[in-house]
C-alpha cells in the first residue's frame, strides 16, 4: 500500500495512520509512506516511521490508502502531485467524521463514491456513511492504540499533587469546544466535590494559539482559572509526554457531544485507566459498562460554531447528544471516594483493549482491500470507475472558493486590528 496521511503529525490523524502502519508491518505488508505533513506542520512532529519516508515521495504500490478526511483528499487530489495515480491504484480512505449523517459541503457522499473502498474507523461512521451514501462500498475498520514503551507516571514532572484523586481530560479547542463540551466537566466536577476536597481536575489545552474564530479559548481558560483544585497545561507535548500525563492521573472523563471515535479514550483504557464517557457515538465501538463509566443522554438538534458544523454544510436535522451532567457528578464521586473500584474498572478496560488490540493486528481488514485490488484487476480502468473518479475534482471547486473567501476574511480581519 501507498500509506498517505500525516505520518510525522503530532494530531489524532497521525496516531491514527501510524497505527495503521503498525498493523501493516505486523502483517508483513510492503508499503510506502508519503507524509503530508512535512517537516511538523501541524503542532510538531513524530518520527516513529521517518525512516519510512523517501524525498521525492513515491506511489509505486497497487493501493492508495489515504488516512485524510475529505477536506484534505480534496486538497491533495487539486495539487495533482507528480506521485499520486488515482486512476490505476485501487483508491482506500479512513475518513473520520462526528455525526449521525455526512457533511453536504463539501460533498462527502461524491467523494467517498468515488473511492473504491471506505473504511470505517468505527461503527458510528459506518452507519453515517450507510445512511447518507448507501451505494458506497464501505466496511468496519476497527481502530487500536499501540503504546510507545517510554511511558511513566511521574506526577512531578507536570506539576501535578502527589497526595490527591486527578480527574483529566484533554481537549484541542480547534477541534470544537461546543463538540468537547469541557463546560460540562466542569459543572460535574464543582457538583461533586467541595474545594477543600484533595480532589483535582488537570485539564490539558491544545492549540490555544490558534486564530480560527471557533477556537477562542479565552472564555474556558477564564473560568478554569477561577476553579479551585484546578491544574491546566497550556504547552505542546510529545505524544509520549501527553500518555505520560493521562497515565499520571486517576480518571478520564470526556462529557462530549459527539465523537467519531474518540481516541483520548482508547488511549485512556489501553492505560488502564476508568473514562467516565457520554455513552454516544463512535467511543461505543469499545466502551461497555463492564469497562467504562458511561453516562446517559438526550439528543438534541446541532448548534455549534465550528465552521465544518455549520447548518449549511451539516445539513438538515443533524443531532448530537446532550449528557447528563448529575451523572457524570455522581461517577466521579463514586470514583473518587472507592480506589478499588478505580482499579476494577481500569483493569477491566486494560484487558479490554489488549484484546482489542490482538484482534486488530491480525489485519483482518487487508481481506476487503484484497478484494478490491482482486476486483481492479479483472476490469482495469471500466468507463464507470473513470466517471467515478472525476467526480473527485467536482467537489472541491465550491469548497476551494468557500475556503479562500474564509481566508481572505480572516486576513482582512487581522490587517484591520
Amino acid at each position: 500500500m501507498n500509506v498517505i496521511g500525516h505520518i510525522t503529525g503530532a494530531m489524532g490523524l497521525g496516531v491514527s495512520v501510524r497505527n495503521t502502519i503498525t498493523m501493516l508491518a505486523a502483517n508483513h505488508q510492503a508499503l510506502t509512506a508519503i507524509d503530508i505533513n512535512v517537516h511538523g506542520k501541524q503542532s510538531g512532529t513524530d518520527d516513529t516511521y521517518a525512516h519510512l519516508l523517501t524525498t521525492p515521495p513515491t506511489a509505486p504500490q497497487p493501493i492508495n490508502l489515504f488516512h485524510l478526511n475529505v477536506k484534505e483528499l480534496l486538497k491533495l487530489l487539486h495539487a495533482r502531485p507528480s506521485w499520486l495515480d488515482v486512476m490505476r491504484r485501487v483508491n482506500a480512505i479512513v475518513p473520520f467524521w462526528e455525526l449521525p449523517r455526512l457533511p453536504v459541503i463539501p460533498d462527502w457522499a461524491g467523494v467517498l463514491g468515488a473511492m473504491d473502498v471506505v473504511l470505517a474507523p468505527s461503527r458510528f461512521i459506518l452507519a453515517s456513511i450507510e445512511r447518507s451514501a448507501p451505494a458506497v462500498r464501505a466496511v468496519h475498520y476497527p481502530q487500536a492504540v499501540f503504546l510507545p514503551p517510554d511511558i511513566t507516571t511521574n506526577r512531578d514532572a507536570f506539576g501535578l499533587p502527589q497526595d490527591a484523586v486527578l480527574f483529566y481530560m484533554s481537549l484541542d479547542v480547534t477541534s470544537d469546544l461546543t463538540r468537547k463540551n469541557p463546560a460540562a466537566v466542569m459543572a460535574a466536577f464543582r457538583a461533586a466535590f467541595a474545594p477543600e476536597e484533595r480532589v483535582f481536575l488537570v485539564v490539558k489545552l491544545g492549540q490555544t494559539r490558534s486564530d480560527y474564530a471557533w477556537a477562542d479559548a479565552s472564555g474556558l481558560q477564564a473560568e478554569l482559572a477561577s476553579m479551585p483544585n484546578t491544574v491546566v497545561i497550556d504547552r505542546h507535548l510529545s505524544y509520549t509526554e501527553t500518555l505520560s500525563l493521562n497515565a499520571a492521573c486517576d480518571v478520564y472523563v470526556s462529557l462530549h457531544r459527539a465523537e467519531g471515535l474518540g481516541l483520548n479514550l482508547l488511549e485512556a483504557m489501553s492505560l488502564g485507566r476508568p473514562v467516565i464517557a457520554t455513552a454516544w457515538s463512535g467511543n461505543m465501538d469499545f466502551m461497555t459498562p463492564a469497562d467504562a463509566c458511561l453516562v446517559g443522554h438526550d439528543l438534541v438538534p446541532v448548534r455549534a460554531s465550528h465552521y465544518d458544523y455549520r447548518p449549511e454544510a451539516i445539513g438538515a436535522g443533524q443531532v448530537w447528544a446532550e449528557p447528563s451532567i448529575t451523572e457524570a457528578a455522581t461517577w466521579m464521586r463514586r470514583l473518587a471516594d472507592d480506589e478499588s473500584l478505580r482499579r476494577r474498572i481500569g483493569a477491566a478496560a486494560s484487558v479490554a483493549m489488549d484484546a482489542r488490540r490482538a484482534q486488530v493486528l491480525e489485519g483482518h481488514i487487508l481481506a476487503d482491500l484484497a478484494k478490491a485490488t482482486a476486483a481492479l484487476a479483472s476490469t482495469p480502468n471500466p468507463a464507470a470507475r473513470r466517471k467515478r473518479l472525476r467526480r473527485l475534482r467536482q467537489p472541491f471547486t465550491k469548497w476551494a472558493w468557500q475556503s479562500a473567501t474564509r481566508t481572505a476574511r480572516r486576513l482582512s480581519t487581522r490587517m484591520s486590528r
